[in-house]
C-alpha cells in the first residue's frame, strides 16, 4: 500500500485564457475547481494507477467535505485530522497564448502543536501497513520546518521506503531523516541548496552530495527539459516530451506518483523515471489540476526516451 501526507490540502481554482494583460480586464476562456495538494495529488495518481492507496493530513472543518467527496469519488481511503477553518484556493492562470503559467497560492490556516502531534500519531499508526509513504508540499500556519524531518524520524523502524518532495528548509530538514527518495524540481534545488545549476553535470553533482548524506535516491524534473534520476551508481536522464498542454498543476505530483507506482512494482531506477515521465505527460495535457489517467500513462510510457549518464 502507499501512504501519502499532506498538511497543508487545498482548492486550485484553474483559470485559462488568451494574451494576458496585466492591469486590464481579461476575458477567461475556461475555469475549474479541483481539491487538490501535493500528496494528495500523488495518492490520487497511484490509485488510478491501480495501487490500494490511503491519504492522511489534515483537513478543514468547514468545507473539507470538498476533499473528501474527491477521494470518496476514487475510491481513496483517508484519514484527517480536522482543525477549524475553510481550504485555502489556489488560484492557477494559463496563458494559451504564450504558456506562460501564474500561480497565487494562499497560507494555509493556523495548525497548533497538539494537531501536530495528532497527525504524527496517525501517521506512525497507519505506516505500518504500507509499503511508501510519501510526504510533501507546503504545510501551515503553526508548523515549524522541522515537521518533515519529525516524521520521517517517526517511521525510521519501520520497513518502509519513504519519498519526501519539498523545498526550502522543509527539504533541508527533512534531508536529515534520511529519506529513501526526493524529488525537487529545479528551481525548488537551486533555492533551497542556493547553487545554480546550468548542466546535467551540476545537478548530479549537487545530487550525488545530497546522496552521501543518506538520502538513497534523488529525482529532479525540469519542465520541459525533461527529468533526471540517480543514485549512488547510476543516472538517467529523460527529456521532455512536445505536448500540447492544457494544465501545468500537478505535473510534479503525477511524476511522483508515477514512482510510487514503480516502486510498487520494484523497477530499477530507469524504469522509475520512465513511470515518473509518463505519468507528469499524460497529466499535461489536461485542464486544471486533473491527473493522469490509465489510458494516458501506458500511451506516453512508449515515448519516453532514457538516456544513461556518468556519475562519478
Amino acid at each position: 500500500m502507499i501512504t501519502t501526507v499532506n498538511l497543508n490540502p487545498c482548492i486550485d481554482r484553474s483559470i485559462s485564457l488568451s494574451d494576458f494583460q496585466y492591469g486590464k480586464l481579461n476575458r477567461v476562456r475556461g475555469s475549474r475547481y479541483d481539491a487538490s495538494g501535493k500528496a494528495i495529488n500523488v495518492g490520487i495518481v497511484a490509485k488510478k494507477l491501480g495501487k490500494v492507496v490511503e491519504c492522511l493530513g489534515f483537513n478543514y472543518s468547514e468545507d473539507g467535505h470538498l476533499l473528501t467527496s474527491a477521494l470518496d469519488k476514487l475510491q481513496i481511503k483517508y484519514e484527517f485530522i480536522y482543525i477549524e477553518g475553510r481550504l485555502r484556493t489556489n488560484t492557477k492562470i494559463l496563458d494559451i497564448h504564450t504558456n506562460i503559467f501564474t500561480e497565487l497560492n494562499e497560507n494555509g490556516g493556523r495548525v497548533s502543536p497538539k494537531d501536530v502531534f495528532a497527525l504524527r500519531e496517525l501517521i506512525k499508526r497507519h505506516s505500518c501497513k504500507s509499503n511508501i509513504v510519501m510526504i510533501g508540499g507546503s504545510v501551515p500556519e503553526g508548523v515549524e520546518n522541522s515537521v518533515y524531518r519529525e516524521i520521517l524520524e517517526d517511521l525510521q523502524n519501520l520497513n518502509i521506503k519513504t519519498i519526501l518532495d519539498a523545498e526550502k528548509d522543509l527539504l533541508l530538514e527533512g534531508i536529515k531523516a534520511k529519506p529513501y527518495l526526493i524529488k525537487p524540481n529545479l528551481y525548488e534545488l537551486e533555492v533551497t541548496f542556493g547553487k545554480k545549476c546550468a548542466t546535467k553535470k551540476d545537478i548530479i553533482d549537487l545530487a550525488l552530495k545530497i546522496i552521501d548524506s543518506g538520502v538513497a535516491v534523488v529525482c529532479v524534473s525540469m519542465g520541459e527539459a525533461g527529468a533526471l534520476i540517480c543514485n549512488s551508481n547510476e543516472a538517467f536522464y529523460a527529456p521532455g516530451l512536445n505536448l500540447h498542454i492544457r494544465g501545468f498543476q500537478g505535473a510534479g505530483d503525477a511524476m511522483v506518483g508515477g514512482i510510487c507506482v514503480a516502486m510498487e512494482d520494484n523497477c530499477n531506477l530507469e524504469d522509475m523515471l520512465r513511470y515518473g515521465m509518463a505519468a507528469s505527460a499524460a497529466s499535461l495535457i489536461l485542464e486544471g489540476t486533473q491527473l493522469c489517467e490509465k489510458a494516458g500513462f501506458y500511451e506516453f510510457m512508449d515515448q519516453i526516451k532514457i538516456m544513461p549518464i556518468g556519475v562519478r
